[in-house]
């Protein structure tokens, strides 16, 4: 019998963006992409800290450039793309990690709460993407991986700004990947953590969570593996796909202060 040996995609001296650099998973995707000597361009907001982060980088030698970069706002991600690719001539890998956690509570129905997460959990990743497509059709490759989230089938209470916004990626991811690889060799990734210990849900305790760091390792094994979804952790992926399956009276019948979860803020009624 012959077996097929499988080669998996080495991070060496490819040119990785990192958007939401500063922070959580970006910034464990940072410094673990610079031990394997990739080429780094790191993008967020606070420059003080992306300074900070990229001096560090490049004093262990991996080369490490940064841009300030709102994802609300495209001109920012324009000259972001723009500026990498000036620099470095290519860029290989794209790692969204930019987003905002906010709870809308029903209390108040705030549209502005939902307007805010659908444009940096969503727009941002979709100006990311129009610029990016832009330097890897004409390089005849690349790879774009966003961060969604794990729970993106079914609305959950208090969380619906976070859940339409990242619901509404995993579909455009979708929608892309198919196409994107068969006509330009661009590979599309879902990554959908459960719980991840990041400044976001440090005010949510959450069972079961991980660290930015294990989040970290857990995506670049997939994106070396050619995953075009990346879901953990193992319990949580079960738990949740389980959930999916129930029907709505089921689903209904579930408390609202579970599904909310602990340290959830409670809100007077206006």
């Amino acid at each position: 019998m012959q077996y097929t040996k499988v080669i998996n995609m080495e991070f060496r001296d490819k040119v990785v963006l990192i958007s939401g650099a500063t922070g959580g998973m970006g910034n464990a995707l940072a410094e673990q992409l610079a031990k394997e000597r990739c080429k780094l361009i790191l993008v967020a907001r606070r420059e003080e800290k992306l300074e900070e982060i990229c001096k560090k980088i490049n004093k262990e030698g991996t080369e490490c450039i940064y841009k300030k970069c709102d994802v609300k706002n495209k001109q920012d991600v324009q000259e972001a793309v723009e500026f990498a690719y000036k620099h470095f001539g290519r860029i290989d890998v794209a790692l969204l990690t930019a987003g905002v956690l906010v709870p809308n509570p029903i209390e108040k129905c705030d549209s502005e709460i939902i307007k805010n997460s659908i444009e940096i959990n969503f727009l941002g990743d979709v100006y990311f993407i129009e610029y990016l497509f832009k330097v890897m059709k004409s390089q005849k490759s690349g790879t774009i991986a966003a961060i969604s989230t794990l729970p993106d089938k079914r609305g959950v209470p208090g969380w619906g700004a976070y859940g339409a916004s990242k619901a509404a990626l995993s579909w455009y991811l979708e929608s892309l990947r198919a196409e994107a690889k068969q006509k330009y060799n661009i590979n599309i990734i879902t990554i959908k953590p459960g719980s991840v210990e990041t400044p976001m849900i440090q005010e949510y305790h959450r069972a079961g969570s991980v660290s930015p760091e294990k989040a970290a390792e857990y995506i670049i094994n997939g994106i070396k593996k050619e995953k075009k979804v990346i879901q953990f952790p193992l319990m949580q992926v079960l738990m949740v796909r389980m959930t999916d399956l129930l029907p709505i009276f089921a689903y209904d019948a579930i408390p609202v202060d579970v599904q909310k979860g602990d340290g959830y803020p409670e809100v007077e009624e206006k």
